[in-house]
């Protein structure tokens, strides 16, 4: 019972700070025009994106900003002093400003087309996935020497974390939150996938009788509440790197702590499709010329072929549940 009082007070927590700090986000959003500008390019290589998303141009980015400042004081706050939380604090701002410096290329692609092309680039996205990488090292080996892991439950085997598990680890939990990161391409389709994934994680945590673990949880899943109210299409806002890669960062962090890797694994279905069917694809114009699917990741070929947005965004939802509750039901049978 005391983990449902503490997850219902830390729920109640992320709720207000968001409540509170949202409009005062999204007025600054407009007021410095950091919006979404969507430009067709000379090669027309984003023609069926601007066919299905055109109509959302000036809707403002960095929404993800109310999350990010929300659960950091949150958990400033009112989570007791630990490792864990001075490791969580420490990267949540790492994520968050390594997310706003990606966003801040908005104004890049308004001030230049070239600029726009490169970021769309197979160069850049490979560059921005090594940055990526060497991040997600430093944060998993400073997690390791803080928490004390020296083994993951994989499936029944127990790995050692050798220097080699380690930097094959690291790129695997990389390529994951990538995942994440991208899946943020369709009113309220990554933030009803977080909310899934973190209140799996609330379960996991209150199994294991880990309390700091349960008011994180509660802490993001209030914050992303409110979000979803701003994001639900119509989206007034969207989330941009500023809340997709700490929330990223949150749920990788969640499986290593509780020791289920495997089970982010199972949870995380679609996430791996919507990175799978874009590496396919920027693989495919690289070396082949053409595309391999209508338009990726896997989301926007699904509205490609004429489902309405609002239906691809609830069958992912609906995946994301079953894959989660067929996860815990593998987690309490192999645990």
């Amino acid at each position: 019972m005391v983990y449902l009082e503490v997850f219902v007070f830390s729920v109640i927590i992320g709720i207000v700070l968001t409540a509170v700090l949202a409009p005062i986000v999204i007025k600054m959003l407009y007021k410095f025009n950091f919006k979404v500008s969507y430009r067709l390019m000379k090669d027309g290589s984003n023609a069926e994106f601007i066919k299905i998303h055109g109509h959302k141009v000036n809707t403002p980015t960095l929404g993800g900003i109310m999350v990010a400042v929300s659960v950091f004081f949150a958990t400033l706050l009112f989570l007791e002093p630990s490792n864990f939380k001075t490791f969580f604090l420490t990267f949540w701002v790492v994520f968050f400003l390594y997310g706003l410096a990606d966003g801040l290329l908005v104004y890049g692609r308004k001030l230049s087309a070239r600029m726009k092309k490169f970021e769309q680039s197979f160069t850049w996205r490979l560059f921005k996935l090594l940055l990526l990488y060497l991040i997600t090292l430093v944060v998993i080996n400073s997690l390791i020497n803080y928490i004390g892991i020296t083994s993951i439950n994989f499936f029944g085997l127990t790995v050692q974390i050798t220097p080699l598990v380690l930097f094959f680890g690291s790129f695997c939990a990389a390529v994951a939150i990538y995942a994440m990161e991208i899946t943020d391409g369709a009113d309220g389709l990554v933030t009803g996938q977080f909310l899934v994934a973190i209140a799996a994680y609330a379960v996991i945590s209150a199994i294991l009788k880990q309390e700091s673990l349960v008011a994180i949880t509660g802490f993001a899943i209030g914050s992303l509440l409110i979000y979803l109210y701003f994001n639900i299409n119509p989206a007034r806002v969207f989330m941009g790197g500023t809340g997709t890669f700490p929330v990223a960062f949150l749920i990788i962090s969640l499986a290593l702590v509780t020791d289920t890797v495997d089970v982010l694994l199972l949870m995380g279905c679609i996430f791996w499709a919507e990175v799978l069917s874009s590496t396919l694809q920027i693989l495919s114009l690289k070396f082949r010329k053409k595309k391999l699917f209508k338009i990726a990741p896997i989301h926007h070929y699904f509205e490609a072929i004429g489902w309405p947005e609002t239906k691809m965004v609830q069958r992912f939802w609906l995946f994301s549940i079953i894959f989660a509750v067929f996860s815990l039901a593998y987690f309490v049978v192999s645990r």
